[in-house]
């Protein structure tokens, strides 16, 4: 029996608080809460706790454009994949699949398989599956090879979900007329149906909510259809907004969303119907030299912030003036940077695109938004109930976050003292928690950078 006592930490929204922790689950919560006989006690006084990340959507391109991989070598990989996660601040994640031939997905998903199933001291942080490539529009592959993509098949669906490791699936339920009977199917096998690469219009998208799906994927990326005309009631962008069945995933680099939108969309959406996600593009940091997966070519910007769809010159010099700024192959970021570009949008007054002023909220009330969007949230769609959370009886995978603020919102930590604009706070991740179990500790330094701000 292993027993763990915080002591002294602030929840956002909820005051100060310590932590009762034994064999991996909080069994206490408030300021008089003791740990028992043999507790290690861990102070965190001026720490906020929040609970771990958990990353709907983490890809690992580098590794699966190697081609076919037997299942037991995709699980050392997958490990590899969960222990970079977890040591970020990610304490339960997601790992998408590619457009790619049928038996390299299915392998791959056996091989998360034999880490759902196992009993590694990290593999409870594997959540399973996303297959997004398969059943997308080819005409809206962004990233992925539109070779690969197939028409939605109840045969194919049928594979795929006898792996056992499948709980999220991409349906474009505009493709075909039975796009939206395999939306009902995936769905009374217990699997999460997402709608993302796709262009239904506003009546078809309802269509298949009626059949159950319940999230669009990567709001506004993908590409994600839109139709400004009145016509069956607008496009996927439209009615994903407008509709509050449906919750919102949003890739917040800064980058893939421009953030006066970001802000735009939570706003209309509410915080309870948006989730952050990183779509990072590699599942253990992303590359710094240019890159050829799946037959596409890839390269990172100039300063690592982002990865990009390599376009001829000519495709460049036709595009010079126009909106088109090209593909992006995910995120070169994690839910560490995700939940920071939260906090940093909701806590500064800015414009928005459709919405004209957003005030700056309180740091508390910004914490307790972006913790909400990158955990409560997605552990509420996957139906997670222990994760997500901090109350007694779930899991005790916990954050203890730094924020100082002196004048302007500034990271102190250490001997490091480090100013930024008043449009940047910075966390540092002062302890992780998996179960109850310190994986990390002020390991590293942090290193200053300029996180995304208001434009």
């Amino acid at each position: 029996m292993s027993r763990l006592l915080v002591r002294n930490a602030r929840i956002p929204g909820g005051g100060e608080t310590s932590l009762a922790i034994e064999d991996g689950k909080i069994t206490g919560a408030g300021p008089g809460v003791s740990g028992g006989p043999g507790a290690v006690e861990l102070d965190a006084e001026g720490l906020w706790v929040v609970p771990g990340w958990i990353d709907l959507q983490v890809n690992d391109i580098g590794w699966l454009s190697g081609g076919y991989r037997d299942p037991e070598v995709h699980a050392g990989r997958i490990r590899e994949v969960l222990n970079y996660q977890a040591s970020t601040g990610v304490t339960g994640c997601v790992l998408a699949t590619l457009a790619a031939p049928l038996d390299e997905i299915i392998a791959y998903l056996k091989g998360m398989k034999e880490v759902l199933s196992g009993t590694g001291s990290l593999d409870d942080v594997l959540l399973g599956g996303l297959v997004e490539g398969t059943f997308m529009n080819p005409e809206f592959h962004g990233a992925h090879n539109p070779d690969w993509v197939l028409p939605p098949d109840p045969g194919v669906l049928e594979q795929l979900l006898a792996t056992g490791a499948v709980k999220m699936i991409n349906v474009a339920p505009e493709t075909t007329p039975e796009a939206i009977n395999l939306v009902a199917e995936a769905v009374s096998r217990g699997v999460v149906v997402g709608c993302g690469h796709a262009k239904p219009h506003a009546e078809c998208l309802r269509e298949a909510i009626a059949a159950g799906l319940s999230y669009v994927i990567h709001l506004g990326n993908g590409p994600t259809g839109s139709s400004l005309k009145v016509f069956n009631d607008g496009g996927l962008l439209q009615e994903s907004l407008r509709n509050d069945q449906l919750i919102a995933t949003l890739i917040v680099d800064g980058y893939h969303i421009h953030p006066q939108l970001v802000r735009d969309w939570v706003c209309r959406k509410e915080v309870s119907r948006c989730i952050g996600i990183s779509d990072a593009g590699f599942g253990t940091g992303a590359p710094t030299e240019p890159f050829e997966l799946c037959g596409m070519e890839g390269e990172p910007a100039a300063d690592g912030a982002y990865l990009r769809v390599v376009r001829s010159p000519g495709e460049i010099e036709m595009a010079a003036r126009t909106s088109d700024a090209g593909a992006l192959f995910g995120a070169a970021i994690g839910m560490r940077e995700v939940f920071e570009n939260l906090l940093n949008l909701f806590s500064v007054e800015m414009e928005g695109v459709n919405i004209r002023h957003h005030p700056a909220l309180p740091v508390e009330e910004s914490l307790a938004a972006a913790s909400q969007m990158c955990s409560a949230n997605p552990a509420r769609l996957l139906g997670a109930g222990e994760r997500g959370c901090i109350e007694e009886g779930a899991r005790a995978d916990i954050l203890l976050l730094e924020l100082e603020q002196l004048g302007k919102i500034t990271l102190v930590q250490q001997d490091l003292d480090v100013h930024f604009s008043e449009f940047a706070p910075h966390l540092e991740l002062a302890a992780l928690c998996q179960l109850g179990q310190v994986l990390h500790e002020v390991a590293v330094q942090f290193q200053a950078r300029q996180t995304m701000h208001p434009v």
